[in-house]
């Protein structure tokens, strides 16, 4: 939250606009002083805008802070000078930053921004012609600032509860691209409300297929509402949007022709133009805790990787110093991934089935991704003779599929409030030994403490 006035909005996002939103535009917009969106094409630039919107996501902090993996003593003590967060996230301690920014917390807020702006195209009534075109900014737009707004909660607001969500601190909505705006906190339940509101606006929108996965299309739509109701414990709602997803994009990667290489990377790094299972790509700069400096992966997590299971092989690779590094992100070598995929889709319904008690559906799902995950020789289409026993293994199917993604951090908060799932994270670091039980207020990372000195939000519990 950088400027003050408009015109230097315009400014600041002239110099994202001049270097990558194509030849055309560039033609038209030489001078960067006169880059002031005022047609279609322009925000649709704005959208396309790959390295705010697709290259930044915001779920740092709920990896560091997850059980995916351990690091050494070496690595924290290489890395803490420079992104002191990682280090004390990953012992949840009572001082975070250190006096330095949030990148999860600013480049959340800077999608907001570009999306706040692009809305402007609301003022542009357009043709019969532009109107498919009108129809993916305003669509793609709300998309944006919802996915923000839900990254942001998943770290800096508690989970949702209905009892309390009303009392419960959120984050700031900032609804317009003027930063010079004071917006307090709110509450949790205006925050998911907002998120609603926009997807379910957005929805009808944006396109069917879109035409790359830098943009939202239905699919990414409804997946994003289904994972926004499963963290509201709206099963019935979650479970009609994860059907309207697979709907417009089913397709999963099928891992047993897949050539696994001894090391290396399993997926090329093309920002999964490649991945059919992507529906939206959201990637982040590698950070300092990566598998590709530290990461030595839960001897917990590879234990749940039975026979068959190809994902073992795959997703781990044993290094020189005999770590289990963590090698398939969506994203390749460059970035790991944050975003929406088929995979979630069927995972998600699976799990809204079983909690509804249809237990062969709820298989029927889990099965569907199971089959394209593991060897065919051999391979057994897994049974449960309860509903809740189909619960307990889609549980399972979700850590052992969306490693280090951020979502078994959003999982390991909502599935806390169950005892059947509830889980006491353990780090150790220098020796000592740190722990983080079920609901623990730490599950809720400080506000940035410059955004407190800043605006004077209020803090969160540590």
């Amino acid at each position: 939250m950088m400027m003050n006035t408009k015109k230097y909005i315009y400014i600041f996002l002239s110099v994202f606009l001049l270097s990558g939103c194509g030849k055309e535009f560039l033609e038209k917009k030489r001078d960067s002083k006169q880059v002031i969106p005022k047609d279609i094409k322009d925000y649709q630039a704005m959208l396309d805008a790959y390295k705010v919107i697709n290259q930044n996501g915001s779920a740092n902090l709920g990896m560091v802070g997850g059980d995916e993996y351990s690091v050494t003593d070496a690595v924290m003590t290489t890395y803490k000078g420079f992104y002191p967060y990682e280090a004390n996230g990953y012992i949840w301690a009572k001082e975070v930053f250190e006096t330095k920014e949030s990148t999860d917390w600013n480049n959340a807020y800077q999608r907001i921004l570009y999306a706040n702006l692009m809305l402007e195209v609301e003022k542009i009534k357009p043709s019969p012609a532009e109107q498919e075109s009108w129809n993916n900014v305003k669509g793609g737009a709300l998309f944006v600032r919802a996915f923000s707004y839900y990254q942001l909660a998943q770290l800096f607001c508690k989970p949702y509860d209905a009892a309390t969500a009303s009392s419960d601190l959120g984050v700031p909505l900032k609804m317009t691209y003027d930063v010079t705006e004071k917006v307090n906190r709110g509450t949790v339940a205006g925050v998911y409300k907002q998120i609603l509101a926009d997807l379910e606006t957005a929805y009808p929108l944006v396109a069917d297929q879109p035409i790359n996965n830098f943009r939202p299309g239905k699919a990414a739509v409804a997946a994003l509402l289904a994972r926004t109701f499963l963290q509201m414990g709206n099963y019935e709602r979650a479970g009609y949007y994860a059907d309207q997803g697979l709907k417009y994009r089913a397709q999963l990667i099928d891992f047993r022709p897949m050539t696994i290489p001894a090391l290396g990377e399993l997926f090329i790094s093309d920002y999964g133009v490649s991945n059919p299972e992507i529906l939206f790509f959201v990637g982040n700069a590698i950070r300092p805790i990566t598998p590709y400096v530290g990461f030595n992966a839960d001897p917990e997590l590879l234990a749940l990787y039975d026979a068959g299971d190809i994902r073992l092989k795959a997703y781990f690779s044993e290094t020189a110093d005999k770590r289990k590094a963590f090698r398939a992100s969506y994203g390749g070598l460059l970035l790991t991934f944050n975003g929406l995929t088929t995979a979630e889709l069927w995972l998600m319904r699976a799990e809204t089935r079983a909690r509804a008690g249809q237990k062969q559906l709820a298989l029927d799902d889990l099965n569907q991704l199971r089959k394209h995950r593991y060897i065919a020789l051999g391979y057994q289409d897994v049974t449960a003779a309860t509903a809740d026993e189909a619960l307990a293994l889609i549980v399972k199917e979700r850590r052992k599929e969306f490693v280090y993604r951020g979502i078994r951090w959003e999982d390991l908060r909502r599935f806390n409030k169950d005892p059947r799932f509830a889980k006491t994270i353990k780090h150790t670091s220098y020796g000592k030994d740190y722990e983080l039980p079920p609901n623990d207020i730490r599950y809720v990372w400080p506000i940035p403490d410059n955004e407190i000195d800043l605006n004077g939000l209020q803090q969160n519990p540590r």
